[in-house]
């Protein structure tokens, strides 16, 4: 969006730049409210911002439904 990291900051309420620099090199993960901030700045879905995260943990979420899925459980999809 063409935002600093100090102005992204800004808008988030933070003092400085620290902790933006820390998600964007994926050093620190935000806060929920943080993660729904950078969304609206940057206007594009949290697993876009985190695709590495949303990837492994929708790998492990697909692997558990089929596991109930073969526990005489429906499949869900």
């Amino acid at each position: 969006m063409g935002f600093s990291q100090k102005q992204v900051a800004r808008l988030l309420g933070h003092r400085d730049a620290t902790m933006i620099s820390h998600y964007e090199h994926g050093r620190s993960l935000p806060p929920l409210r943080i993660a729904l901030g950078l969304e609206i700045i940057y206007r594009v879905p949290v697993a876009f911002l985190f695709p590495g995260l949303y990837g492994e943990f929708r790998h492990q979420i697909r692997q558990q439904e089929e596991s109930l899925s073969g526990a005489g459980q429906r499949s869900l999809f």
